[in-house]
C-alpha cells in the first residue's frame, strides 16, 4: 500500500511539473445570536453556526484543462440560501480541450457560457447570491478564421449540488460574425449574431395540452466606433405554459425581449442609454422552478437595468427586473416590463467653475421602469375534465407604459481637493411601487444624500468618513447612517458602520443596524471579520437580487489563491 501511495504521489507531482496547478479557497461563515431587538426565526434556531465553503482546483497542461469545485455547506448553508445546498459534495467538474491555433474549444462536464447579452442563455456562478446555474453536458466552440465563431451545447442544469440536475434538457447554438473583418474596417467593429436555445421537459403525460419543447431565438447586431457604439438584440420565446404558484395548463403564451444600448464617449464627456422591453420572458430549466426565491434553474440572465449604488441607504429600495407574467393575483396583473436607464459623465477640467484648481467629475444617472400597458379580456372555456374555466387574457401595446414600478434620478460629484484629500457627494431620488414589487401596501418616495471624504495620511495609510441620510414618505420613514474606516497600511483595515431607522412610527422598528470589524490582506489572501446586525431586505449583485433576513451575529470571510 505504501509503495502505491508513493507511486501515485510521484505521478501527480510529475504531471504538475509539466503543467500549471491553480487552487482557490473561499469560506463565508456566520454565527447568529439573539440580541435585545433581533431574534432568530424559530425554524432556523437549530443551527446558530453556518458556513459556505468552496475549494476550486484547476490544472492546465498544454491544450488540456481539468477542474473541479468542492463545496461544503456545514452544518447548514447561510440563512436564506437554497436549502438544497447542504453537506459536502462535488459542486462542479469539467475537462476542456482548447487549441486556439486550430480554432477548436471543447468542454465536457459543468459549463459556464453566455450567448449575446445573456437574455437567452447565461450559465454562471455568484457565491454571494448562492447561484450556480452551470450546465452539465458538453459544449463545442469553433472559430472559422478570424471572423466567424460558432457555439453549440447541450445538457441539464445544476439545480442543487453538482449532480442534482433539472428535469428539462437544454440545447442551444450561437453564431457570431465579425463583419468588420470582411469589410476590412480599421476604425470600427461591426458584428452580427444569432442565438437559439431550446428547453425540452416532458410534462405532456400530466398536461397533454402543454408542449414539451420551448424555443427562444433571435438576432443581434453591434457597432463599436471610435466614439459611438450601438447594439440591438431581439428574442422570441415560443408558446409555453403559464406558471403562477402552480402550472396553469389551459394558458399558453409566447414571449419576447427587445434590448438596445447606445453610447458616446469623447473623453471629457460620455453618455449611455439602455432600453429594454420584456414580455412573458422568464425561462427556467423546469417549469415548477419558476418564481423560486433562490434564482435556481434560470436559463437566461435578466438583471435590473439600474445603477448599482455604493451606499447602504441607497440600496434600501432596489429594483428587481419584472419579466414574469401574473394573471390571477388581484390588482397585480403583470405581463413584463418596459423602460430604460441613462448615464451621463462629465470630466470637469481644472480652472473651471465646478472643476476648481484640481478638476472634478459629475455623473448623472436615471432609470424608469413600468409594467406593459395591458387590456384584460375574459372568456369561458372547458377544462381538461369538462369543467368550466374563466380564461383571463392580457393584450399589450408595444410602446405602452402601464403602471409605474420604479424610478430613480441621481447625481454624483467627485472632487479631489488636494493630493491627500478627496470627496464624493451624491443625491438620489427614488420612487418604489412596493405594492407590485414586494407585495407591501406602499408607494415610496425617497430622497437620499451622501457625503464621503478620504484623507491619505501617507501612501498606504488613510482615513475615510461617510455620512448618509434618507427621507422617505412611507413604509419605515427616515434613516440616518455613517461609516468610518481606518487603513493603517496595505495589510490591515478597520471599520465601524451604522444606519438608524429613526423615522418609523413603530417603536420596535427604531433600530440601529450597526457593525464593526476589520480585514487582513497579504498577497492573494484576505481574511475579514465583523460583528453586527444585518438589515433585512433585498441584496443585489450585478442587478440580480436575493432576499436576506434580519439577523445579528459574527461573520468571518476567507479567500486565498495559490
Amino acid at each position: 500500500m505504501f509503495k502505491k501511495i508513493v507511486l501515485a504521489s510521484s505521478l501527480i507531482l510529475t504531471s504538475i511539473s509539466y503543467g500549471q496547478l491553480r487552487v482557490g479557497v473561499e469560506s463565508n461563515s456566520q454565527y447568529y445570536v439573539d440580541d435585545e431587538k433581533i431574534k432568530l426565526n424559530e425554524k432556523e434556531n437549530d443551527e446558530r453556526f453556518r458556513s459556505n465553503n468552496y475549494i476550486k482546483i484547476d490544472y492546465t497542461i498544454k491544450n488540456f484543462e481539468f477542474g473541479l469545485q468542492g463545496e461544503a455547506y456545514y452544518p447548514k448553508a447561510l440563512l436564506n440560501f437554497n436549502p438544497e445546498l447542504r453537506n459536502f459534495n462535488i459542486g462542479t467538474l469539467y475537462a476542456r480541450y482548447n487549441n486556439y491555433e486550430k480554432g477548436i474549444d471543447v468542454t465536457a462536464g459543468h459549463i459556464y457560457e453566455q450567448f449575446g447579452s445573456g437574455l437567452a442563455l447565461r450559465f454562471w456562478e455568484d457565491r454571494a447570491l448562492g447561484i450556480n446555474n452551470a450546465l452539465f453536458g458538453a459544449k463545442i466552440k469553433y472559430r472559422f478564421g478570424e471572423s466567424i465563431t460558432a457555439k453549440v451545447l447541450a445538457g441539464k442544469q445544476r439545480i442543487g449540488m453538482g449532480l442534482d440536475l433539472s428535469d428539462g434538457s437544454i440545447f442551444g447554438a450561437d453564431l457570431e460574425v465579425d463583419l468588420s473583418n470582411f469589410l476590412k474596417a480599421e476604425t470600427y467593429d461591426f458584428k452580427f449574431g444569432a442565438t437559439y436555445v431550446g428547453r425540452n421537459e416532458n410534462i405532456s403525460e400530466l398536461y397533454p395540452n402543454v408542449p414539451n419543447l420551448t424555443n427562444v431565438f433571435g438576432p443581434r447586431v453591434e457597432y463599436i466606433g471610435e466614439k459611438f457604439n450601438v447594439s440591438f438584440e431581439y428574442l422570441y420565446k415560443s408558446k409555453d405554459v403559464h406558471v403562477e404558484e402552480n402550472i396553469q395548463p389551459d394558458i399558453l403564451r409566447d414571449g419576447s425581449a427587445y434590448y438596445a444600448n447606445m453610447g458616446y464617449n469623447s473623453g471629457l464627456f460620455a453618455a449611455n442609454l439602455n432600453l429594454r422591453r420584456l414580455e412573458n420572458f422568464t425561462f427556467f430549466s423546469q417549469r415548477d422552478l419558476q418564481g423560486n426565491l433562490y434564482n435556481t434553474g434560470m436559463i437566461n440572465y435578466v438583471p435590473s437595468l439600474t445603477k448599482q449604488y455604493d451606499h447602504s441607504l441607497q440600496n434600501i429600495f432596489v429594483y428587481q427586473s419584472q419579466p414574469q407574467m401574473i394573471y390571477y393575483l388581484t390588482g397585480r396583473e403583470k405581463q413584463g416590463e418596459i423602460g430604460g436607464q441613462f448615464d451621463v459623465y462629465f470630466e470637469l477640467e481644472p480652472s473651471t467653475f465646478f472643476g476648481g484648481e484640481t478638476g472634478a467629475s459629475i455623473a448623472i444617472n436615471g432609470s424608469y421602469w413600468a409594467g406593459l400597458k395591458n387590456y384584460i379580456s375574459k372568456k369561458n372555456i372547458k377544462g381538461e375534465f369538462g369543467e368550466d374555466i374563466e380564461l383571463v387574457d392580457l393584450k399589450t401595446d408595444f410602446f405602452g407604459f402601464g403602471t409605474k414600478y420604479y424610478k430613480d434620478f441621481g447625481v454624483e460629484y467627485r472632487k479631489k481637493i488636494s493630493d491627500k484629500f478627496s470627496t464624493i457627494f451624491s443625491y438620489l431620488n427614488q420612487f418604489y411601487n412596493s405594492a407590485l414589487l414586494v407585495e407591501k401596501p406602499y408607494l415610496v418616495n425617497a430622497n437620499t444624500l451622501t457625503g464621503e471624504g478620504t484623507y491619505f495620511l501617507s501612501g498606504t495609510k488613510s482615513v475615510r468618513l461617510e455620512l448618509q441620510h434618507q427621507w422617505a414618505d412611507s413604509e419605515r420613514g427616515n434613516w440616518a447612517g455613517g461609516t468610518a474606516e481606518y487603513v493603517p497600511n496595505s495589510t490591515w483595515s478597520f471599520f465601524i458602520h451604522d444606519i438608524y431607522n429613526y423615522g418609523t412610527n413603530e417603536p420596535s422598528e427604531k433600530l440601529h443596524y450597526y457593525s464593526f470589524g476589520g480585514a487582513f490582506t497579504k498577497g492573494a489572501t484576505r481574511i475579514a471579520a465583523s460583528y453586527g446586525r444585518q438589515r433585512g431586505g433585498m441584496m443585489c449583485v450585478g442587478g440580480v437580487c436575493r432576499y436576506v433576513p434580519e439577523a445579528a451575529g459574527f461573520t468571518l470571510n476567507l479567500t486565498t489563491n495559490f
